[in-house]
């Protein structure tokens, strides 16, 4: 049975959406009984259709569908913000979120036409592109960090189910509320050192 994509789709707004709302400083006191309470009543709100699209259609009409590296992300969030346990560690978060943004660097500036070399192309299904991708993710898993590796697993998994609409394994890969989220990070991590060698 085929997979349908629009409900695939708009479970990544969903959850982006109940994430946001579970991460907000208000809800972080509430027991866990009012929180799933709160969570419920926003999913059936981005469920209601009006005329004829829900307001989690809305906003994927503007968003695009999340990659599955951001849906892993936005899962360990909402299960830290619940439990109050996470599940990955801060530094193996940092360094896959270091990793995506070098994929960008390297991937979107040639993606748009700076050089002669498009590598969305790859992401149809090059051979190659698959073997270096289980190359990273086997290192990713003994060296750097194991959650990087699980967010390519996940994501090549998907691609070949057809989770989405977009044949391009690149899109199961990066979206650029990824990227803008891991610059934000590591200019956080950039300032706060800055910060700690000028009081120094």
């Amino acid at each position: 049975m085929p997979l349908d994509t629009d409900l695939t789709g708009l479970f990544g707004i969903t959850l982006a959406i109940v994430t946001l709302l579970a991460g907000l400083s208000q809800a972080q006191v509430w027991p866990l009984r009012k929180k799933a309470g709160l969570l419920a009543a926003a999913i059936i709100v981005l469920s209601i259709p009006l005329w004829g699209v829900s307001l989690a259609g809305c906003v994927r009409g503007i968003t695009g569908d999340l990659s599955i590296a951001t849906l892993v992300l936005l899962a360990l969030a909402l299960i830290r913000s619940l439990s109050g346990h996470a599940l990955a560690g801060e530094l193996n978060r940092r360094a896959m979120l270091k990793a995506i943004l070098i994929a960008a660097v390297l991937f979107y500036p040639l993606a748009l036409g700076f050089g002669m070399f498009d590598p969305y192309r790859l992401g149809y299904g090059n051979l190659w592109f698959m073997a270096v991708l289980l190359g990273l993710a086997v290192w990713a898993s003994l060296r750097y960090s194991t959650l990087f590796a699980l967010c390519i697993a996940l994501s090549v998994a998907a691609w070949s189910a057809g989770w989405y609409e977009s044949p391009n394994l690149w899109d199961y890969l990066l979206d650029p509320w990824l990227v803008i989220y891991a610059c934000a990070v590591q200019g956080k991590i950039w300032l706060a050192r800055w910060r700690g060698r000028a009081h120094a």
